[in-house]
């Protein structure tokens, strides 16, 4: 004798296998994403970064940067960020809004990985008192994501500084604070009446760090903010302050 299905336990168990194949797919989609963004820049990377002739006392990372290549990819090239141990490596561009080059490559194509971007109010060559550069907190850890693991004071050791090379050539900024914030708190200033203006921000800011860095900014000395989102919500990012050493 055949029994009749009980579709009041198989229904629901339909619907759920099948909301489970939908979310299946489309974070696999997602990821899939990821990683051709970052099979993009490593790409590049092997394209235009060029080897240096190894030195004894060198300081610097031993390589430099193609930017007559990247000028002839994208004119919008404006430097190039390097954290080695954290395996931050990017092309950093500047678009006329802030809005682009967060769901576009370097190669102008459509991905969420986006591209590293320098806020579009501030000058391309870093001639700002502050210069503010946006990455998005990816999943897979690339772009600025593992720029959150500055929380923890060991990586700042580890870590205490970043380079960006440009084509005028190379400057290397101290890391002086890392926190993170709100969006309506004063980190995010953008302009500056004078000199005291932006030396009082720089004392701020500096106050906010989650530890002593043993970096405190000197009157005039240019600043560079890393900037990415957090766990903590839409409304909150992680900042990275550095200061120009040479």
């Amino acid at each position: 004798m055949r029994t009749k299905p009980d579709w009041k336990f198989i229904l629901p168990f339909l619907a759920a296998l099948a909301v489970f194949v939908f979310s299946a797919v489309r974070l696999g989609t997602i990821f899939w994403g990821y990683y051709q963004g970052e099979k993009q820049y490593q790409k590049l990377a092997d394209a235009v970064m060029i080897p240096k002739p190894e030195l004894s006392e060198q300081e610097e990372p031993e390589f430099g940067v193609d930017f007559k290549e990247l000028k002839k990819m994208n004119p919008d090239i404006a430097a190039w960020i390097y954290i080695e141990k954290l395996g931050i490596s990017y092309p950093v561009v500047q678009g006329s809004d802030n809005e682009y080059y967060l769901e576009h490559t370097f190669y102008r194509e459509e991905n969420k990985c986006g591209s590293i971007f320098i806020e579009a109010r501030n000058q391309k060559d870093f001639s700002d008192w502050n210069t503010f550069v946006y990455g998005h907190n990816m999943k897979d850890k690339s772009m600025f994501a593992r720029l959150n693991e500055y929380q923890e004071e060991k990586t700042f050791q580890e870590n205490p500084e970043f380079y960006i090379y440009t084509s005028e050539g190379t400057k290397r900024y101290q890391i002086f604070s890392c926190y993170q914030a709100a969006l309506d708190e004063d980190s995010f200033q953008a302009d500056f009446q004078g000199e005291e203006d932006y030396a009082s921000w720089q004392e701020t800011v500096r106050a906010k760090s989650l530890y002593d860095t043993k970096i405190m900014p000197k009157a005039g000395q240019k600043t560079v903010t890393l900037m990415t989102c957090t766990p903590a919500g839409k409304n909150y990012r992680f900042l990275i302050h550095g200061v120009l050493a040479d």
